[in-house]
């Protein structure tokens, strides 16, 4: 059929070009089609992956950045600047960026990162990337670092970028997203299970602490109300024998504690 498609031979008897029949030209679309439906697909994948590729670099150059700057001062971030030290970040700074993402974003609005900022859009424009701390005790904190798609256009079809640095361990992780799994993501974890075991033991200790409180508190609420009750008791029963007592009507005049006529 491709033969005759491409390389048509003439008819010897009649003198005419063979034509195509319904069923070759429905078949031919058929190929065509179905040929476009899987390349669309690994196409837009292939374009995801290498803008995503941009995002890994600046997730990675953060934590290289942060565990640099942890050996020198033993302090986890939630900053760019400090990290400006140990990498050069830039960021693109048109103020529609967060809406229009990459259509915005050009050599002429690219510029270094010297601020305090936790988060910036990246000079293409398609990621945003913010930083963040976490603690689940008071000793263990761990820095956690996003590039999340941004733009109209591309927040809902880009895929994510996630990293963390634990410095117990000099644990990092980074993790890349696949196109089958796009839009915003949320912060990794790199909390060792010693950590967690440790944050829960604490969370049940503190919680049990709380309750014990409460118990006290109720028991001496409690104590109150009956004290008070008690009083209020003893109070009324006074009042119930002043009241039941004889009123003296006529008292000794020489002695007044002595009555001489009760009622």
């Amino acid at each position: 059929m491709v033969k005759k498609i491409f390389f048509p031979k003439k008819n010897t008897l009649c003198g005419e070009e063979q034509g195509y029949t319904i069923v070759e030209i429905l078949l031919v679309t058929l190929i065509i089609g179905l040929t476009f439906s899987i390349s669309l697909p690994l196409f837009g994948a292939v374009i995801n992956k290498a803008r995503q590729k941009e995002a890994t670099l600046i997730v990675n150059s953060v934590l290289k950045a942060v565990k640099a700057n942890y050996s020198l001062t033993s302090f986890l971030p939630t900053k760019i600047k400090p990290l400006s030290k140990f990498a050069s970040f830039h960021k693109c700074i048109s103020q529609e960026v967060a809406i229009k993402g990459s259509e915005v974003c050009n050599p002429n609005t690219i510029a270094a990162i010297d601020g305090s900022e936790n988060y910036f859009y990246s000079p293409s424009g398609n990621y945003k990337v913010e930083l963040k701390t976490t603690e689940i005790n008071n000793s263990d904190i761990i820095f956690q670092v996003r590039a999340i798609p941004n733009g109209m256009g591309y927040q809902d079809k880009g895929s994510s970028v996630t990293g963390c640095f634990n410095p117990i361990g000099g644990i990092s992780n980074i993790k890349e997203y696949s196109s089958f799994n796009v839009g915003e993501k949320d912060f990794m974890s790199c909390f060792t299970v010693f950590q967690i075991k440790k944050a829960e033991e604490e969370r049940l200790a503190e919680e049990a602490r709380l309750a014990e409180e409460a118990r006290l508190a109720e028991e001496a609420r409690l104590a109150e109300e009956a004290r008070l009750a008690e009083e209020e008791r003893l109070a009324e029963e006074a009042r119930l024998a002043e009241e039941a007592r004889p009123k003296c009507i006529y008292w000794n005049p020489r002695n007044p504690s002595q009555c001489f006529r009760f009622e």
